[in-house]
Parts: C-alpha cells; structure tokens; sequence
C-alpha cells in the first residue's frame, strides 16, 4: 500500500506539471527573452569598449611600427559584432589589417606580411600588450628572425625598453639585439661522449667574455680585431 500511495503521489505531480504546462512555458521565454536583452546589453557594452580600445591600441601599434623602420605603416584593428551570435565574450569578431606601402588599401595582416615584417609585428604587439598586462616576465624566442642591422638595433632597443618594468629573456643569434641586455648567457649543447647523450649547459658572461662573444656573433669563429672594436662599440664599452 505505502508503495502504491507513493506512486500515486508522483501521477498526482506529473499531472499538475502537465496542467501548468502552458503557464510555465510562458514564465520561461518571459525569462529567456529578460536574459538575452540582459546578454545584448552586456555585448554591446563590450562592442563600445572593444571600439575605443581598438583605436588607442592601433595608434600605438603604428607609432610601435614607425619605430622599427616601417616607413610608411597604416594598422587598424576592426571590432565586427555579429549579432546572432552573442556569448561570454561577447558577439565580437576581431581582426589586424595593417598597410605597409602608400596606396595599398588596408588588409588582414595574416595576407601581407613576410616573415620578417610579421617580426617586428609580433614585437610591438607584445610591447603594446606589455602595457596593459601585469606579467612579470617576458620570453622572446627569437623574435627577431629574418632581420638584421638597423632594424635589429631597433628591436633590441625596443626589447630593453620593456624591461624597463618587466623581466624579459631575449633568446637570439643576432649581436645587435644581445648586446642591449643588462645580462648575457651562452646556452651551448655538447655530445657527453661517457653517457651517449646531448647535454645543455647555460653560463652566464662576464663583461671581457661578452666582448668576444658578440664579436663572435658578428665575424663568425674567427675572431678579429675589426669585430672586437665593433662588439665594444655594440656595448658601449
């Protein structure tokens, strides 16, 4: 009997359930639709935001680009809101377009530049976002591939400013770049003949080694007297 009763009770409930059915239908799309005008707000709120920042953040950027050679730069960043598609970041579609030559319309930055542009791209993105993030330290492996010379002493002047107010590792092959840091390592990898295997050994240098290793980096294995003076004058010795 008490199971019986027990399911008549739950007959009892589905019923009820079943008669306020259309009501309760009704109390939910009233909350559906209170919730999405609550989410659209909050997107569109966002969109604003988005907008103006983006601005701020692409004169920055083409000041950044200007400064690492980029003659004549032009850098947007367009914030498209796509409307049926809000979500907890919002409804947002976010993309680069950058111009690098006058008379050359606005494109997304992934269609037009080279390896090297892309670079000195990536570098002033991070020192644009360094600015506006509390990172503690920076890691840059190689940023700098496929530059050289004068825009190699820009990036590595622009790499010691972050350092201003963040930590930063600069891992790179070219003189101009290390001779900017307030430190040196050599990272070398030998064969450990005894043990069969590769061992990475990292040291850091002292003012007379760093001499000959940015000589080294600049003339290659054979050392000479023109590289040295020019390591020197690359570390302001």
């Amino acid at each position: 009997v008490p199971d019986i009763m027990q399911a008549l009770e739950k007959r009892l409930e589905r019923i009820e359930f079943l008669r306020a059915y259309e009501t309760r239908r009704k109390q939910l799309s009233a909350q559906i639709d209170k919730s999405r005008q609550t989410l659209e707000k909050a997107c569109t709120e966002l969109s604003e935001a988005r907008k103006k920042a983006a601005a701020e953040f692409a004169a920055g950027m083409k000041e950044a680009l200007l400064d690492l050679n980029f003659l004549r730069v032009e850098f947007a960043i367009e914030v498209e809101p796509d409307l049926a598609h809000p979500g907890p970041e919002g409804w947002d579609h976010v993309s680069m377009h950058i111009s690098m030559n006058p008379g050359e319309p606005l494109r997304p930055l992934e269609q037009v530049a080279s390896g090297g542009e892309l670079s000195r791209i990536m570098l002033a993105l991070k020192a644009m976002m360094a600015r506006f993030t509390s990172m503690p330290t920076m890691i840059f492996d190689e940023i700098d591939t496929g530059v050289s010379g004068r825009v190699a002493d820009k990036m590595g002047s622009m790499i010691c400013d972050m350092g201003g107010f963040m930590q930063v590792f600069a891992i790179t092959h070219l003189p101009q770049v290390a001779a900017k840091g307030s430190a040196h390592y050599l990272v070398t990898k030998d064969v450990d003949a005894s043990a069969d295997k590769t061992v990475s050994t990292i040291k850091r240098l002292s003012a007379d080694e760093r001499v000959l290793e940015v000589a080294r980096m600049l003339s290659g294995s054979a050392l000479t007297d023109a590289a040295i003076a020019n390591a020197k004058s690359l570390l302001s010795i």
